[in-house]
């Protein structure tokens, strides 16, 4: 009997619990509450939008059919709207065959919805956009999600569908022609492809999180191939999610694209996708099932998912692209990666004087891009800039962050709020003000929201940090010292549970990123205690005189705040192969590739550039390169520190010259010397706001 009260009050404990989790999803989580510095008399909360959805193709020129989601808004007293458009590869809308009450409570949770079918937006934006008299529309690229035909990642032929989109949505009835975009990551580098068309018809972009150089940021940054996150990020989101594959007796990460035709014409789209009855993650065959039990003939979603097959993911080109001058070939027509990255397009935004709202994080590994993109858009275009300490994926905002930087507000709110205003003004013309704030928001770690006029802010100093004797970080330059320090090849730069770095980009951090245990692999120079708090806002540069008993090695450098307990977090890093030490002028403009403000060292990574063997015959090599911009306040009482490391193992490549397979057990044993003093010196360079 003891028991069964027992099991009694448990199963009491998880009914209220369910009840407060249905509660608490059904309607309040559609609201948005922005902090004080972000609010808007435009926005309203909304728990319950009005809009009538349509499914349907667009033919392109080329006979590709795109698959439109358009989302029109009811009860208005409007019948012609502005657009909000996401062009978008991992599909816009989607289906979930035979959904589970389990998997619908998890629906109902991240979109508001119960399924089996929803958008690929949340659900709280979607209902204030449509509410607020914005049409809300997805467009699936070629070889994506329910849209026929194949693409390559960055295809210059999505460039080209973008400006027939655009055009289609210009010329429907319930459109007033004036088009805005957003979306992050992929999301947003095609708003940049848009916008380089062009067209008349797109008014304003809200890119986020994206790269300002497809090279140095996603495949090879610092010239090292960044094999982990552009292997999982082809294998285990594109290819799963574009084969339209729903598997019974598997927890995909991803679901199926919405069908477009009804097939059968009972009124369901789900039934036209097929069920895989085994486990098996392979792609559709003769022995395909459907949930209502009835075969298909000739299934035009099953011919349009094969067609995917075909598709270039960016495995393919970052094994590929040794270089960033090598040929990429884009089934025959061959091109180089300038031609799809922001570097090149952002030429075209500057003629077209188009608004951008950029946002971007700064525990992301394209927060560099972000900055850069703003930098280069500063004198010609209107363009904001809004920066959180924020991952990449999937929302990016880690609760255990916001918890350790004391922010009590909801930074979901203040961006969408920023978002709501920047399209109120630039598409509805409202007299709200938008303009006139400062262009620049960020919020720097234990101090706030801060406003700037520029990137980086006017007020910003250099302030040198020397590596000195005892392994210390000083503005003192002391006499010459040389440390040496033996590659731990088994170091790796993956945090918490989830193995995540900034690189992982479609991964989160489901704790704080720590790097007690990661620097005992590592060389360790660091500051005494602080007797004034630094504000670091910018882009950390390192410089080191180096020497190696290798011809060749890679340089790894963290940047970390270690607190009075001796507890050491993660801010940023940067990295470098020595084989590109050569430094170039900022102010060239070579091929287009390179615009390079703010001003920065950069690197070539052209081939005939490119030093094999720098350190051969004992010569010591100067290598200065950025770290990823940050906003963090050290603290008065902490330490600055630096960690330098050999290598990533399993996120990075090796090197070349000391494990030609890329194999661990393969690698030569590597010793970094470097060196320091008035002779040859070796300091990081901190931009400080006074």
């Amino acid at each position: 009997m003891k028991y069964l009260k027992i099991l009694g009050i448990v199963l009491l404990v998880v009914v209220i619990g369910l009840l407060i989790f249905i509660t608490t999803t059904n309607g309040e989580k559609t609201t948005f509450t922005p902090g004080p510095d972000f609010e808007y008399s435009g926005l309203t909360n909304i728990k319950n939008g009005q809009y009538t959805k349509r499914r349907e193709y667009i033919k392109l020129k080329d006979g590709t059919q795109i698959a439109i989601t358009s989302l029109i808004p009811n009860n208005q007293d409007k019948t012609q709207f502005p657009a909000i458009l996401n062009y978008t590869p991992y599909t816009g809308s989607i289906v979930v065959p035979d959904m589970p009450w389990t998997d619908r409570m998890g629906s109902k949770y991240y979109t508001g919805k119960w399924g089996p079918d929803y958008e690929t937006m949340s659900l709280r934006k979607i209902n204030t956009f449509t509410t607020h008299g914005y049409a809300v529309i997805f467009a699936d690229m070629r070889g994506t999600g329910s849209s026929t035909g194949h693409s390559g990642t960055f295809d210059p032929l999505i460039i080209q569908d973008a400006e027939e989109i655009l055009a289609w949505i210009a010329n429907q009835p319930w459109s007033d022609k004036k088009i805005g975009m957003i979306g992050q990551s992929y999301l947003g580098w095609s708003q940049f492809a848009a916008a380089s068309t062009k067209s008349p018809y797109l008014k304003c972009i809200a890119p986020e999180l994206i790269f300002y150089d497809l090279y140095t940021e996603a495949l090879r940054p610092g010239g090292i191939y960044a094999q982990k996150w552009t292997h999982e990020y082809s294998e285990q989101t594109l290819e799963i999610m574009n084969r339209n594959l729903w598997n019974t007796s598997h927890d995909l990460t991803s679901f199926p694209s919405e069908p477009v035709i009804d097939e059968d014409q009972d009124g369901k789209l789900y039934d036209e996708i097929p069920v895989l009855v085994e486990n098996d993650l392979g792609t559709y065959s003769d022995d395909m099932e459907y949930a209502d039990g009835e075969e298909r003939t000739n299934s035009p979603y099953v011919a349009m998912t094969l067609e995917h097959e075909k598709n270039i993911w960016p495995r393919d080109l970052g094994d590929k692209l040794l270089f960033i001058n090598d040929s990429l070939e884009y089934y025959g027509e061959k091109t180089t990666q300038s031609v799809n990255s922001v570097n090149y397009l952002i030429h075209k935004l500057q003629e077209t004087e188009i608004p951008v709202l950029l946002t971007g994080g700064f525990f992301d590994g394209f927060s560099r891009g972000i900055v850069q993109s703003f930098a280069n858009l500063k004198n010609t275009n209107p363009v904001y800039l809004f920066m959180l300490p924020r991952f990449h994926l999937p929302e990016g905002l880690t609760l255990p962050y916001w918890e350790l930087f004391d922010y009590t507000y909801n930074t979901h709110s203040d961006h969408f709020s920023t978002q709501l205003q920047f399209f109120d003004k630039y598409l509805k013309d409202a007299d709200n003000g938008f303009e006139n704030n400062k262009p620049v928001k960020i919020y720097t770690a234990f101090e706030g929201w801060k406003f700037y006029d520029s990137w980086p802010p006017e007020n910003t100093t250099t302030v040198r940090y020397n590596l000195g004797r005892d392994k210390s970080l000083s503005t003192d330059i002391t006499q010459d010292t040389l440390f040496s320090y033996d590659v731990d090849f088994t170091h790796s730069s993956s945090y918490t549970q989830k193995k995540i770095n900034p690189q992982l980009m479609h991964r989160f951090a489901d704790s704080i990123m720590l790097r007690n245990e990661h620097d005992k692999k590592c060389i360790v120079f660091e500051t005494d205690n602080l007797s004034e708090a630094v504000t670091l806002t910018g882009h950390p540069i390192i410089n080191l005189e180096l020497s190696s008993n290798q011809v060749n090695a890679d340089v790894y450098v963290y940047l970390s705040d270690v607190d009075s307990t001796g507890v050491v977090y993660y801010v940023t890093e940067g990295k470098l192969r020595a084989g590109w030490h050569k430094l170039y002028d900022n102010n060239e403009n070579v091929e287009n590739l390179y615009d390079v403000k703010p001003e920065l060292p950069w690197h070539s990574y052209k081939k005939e550039n490119y030093d094999p063997a720098p350190f051969e015959n004992d010569s010591i090599v100067n290598l200065r390169f950025a770290l990823r911009p940050h906003a963090w306040k050290f603290r008065k009482g902490h330490k600055i520190r630096i960690s330098i490391a050999g290598a990533d193992n399993e996120n990075y490549e090796f090197n070349p010259s000391i494990s030609p397979d890329n194999k661990l057990e393969s690698c030569k044993p590597t010793t970094l010397h470097i060196h320091t003093g008035k002779t040859n010196n070796s300091y990081l360079e901190l931009p400080v706001v006074n």
